[in-house]
């Protein structure tokens, strides 16, 4: 396959503020080669995700109020409009450059303007995609009352509780 360009969808007013703050669609974009897939908005954002590592594509219909490059904790959001997203869902974690700084990339939703095409193109091929599981939120595991019957349940500290007859 060829390398295949697509545009970060944009609002028109968006289009203008964000070109203002040079991440407009000039500076920002997504190219899908057969070994990665490379997702920019100018200088706020950049990331190659392996295409190995890809483990779900799907749209993404959900009610977004942001513009821009926002995120936390894995899961990043890269548009220029609140219609248009695709869910990529990473079942190993990589690293992006918000702002210049490293961090990780385990779910990116991003606004493409041929949706369907792009999905067509980095959807894994056959069951189960080319990654083994998709990366899962993480959890806290808190200690069972019936092991430690000094904790209260719903406080999660690093020391005991005491009980109320202490």
């Amino acid at each position: 396959m060829a390398e295949t360009t697509f545009r970060i969808a944009y609002t028109h007013s968006m289009r203008r503020l964000l070109g203002v703050l040079a991440c407009g669609p000039s500076v920002s974009g997504i190219v899908v080669t057969d070994d990665e897939v490379r997702v920019w908005m100018g200088w706020a954002f950049q990331a190659t995700i392996p295409r190995h590592a890809i483990a779900t594509v799907e749209t993404d219909d959900r009610a977004v109020i942001s513009v821009g490059v926002h995120g936390w904790r894995g899961t990043w959001l890269v548009n220029g409009s609140t219609q248009h997203l695709v869910r990529i869902q990473l079942g190993i974690g990589v690293h992006a450059r918000v702002l210049g700084w490293k961090v990780p990339l385990t779910t990116l939703f991003v606004s493409v303007e041929d949706r369907d095409e792009f999905m067509r193109l980095i959807r894994p091929k056959g069951p189960g995609g080319g990654a083994r599981k998709a990366a899962r939120a993480r959890r806290i595991r808190l200690p069972s009352p019936a092991i430690n019957p000094g904790l209260k349940p719903g406080l999660a500290r690093d020391g005991y509780v005491m009980n109320e007859k202490s």
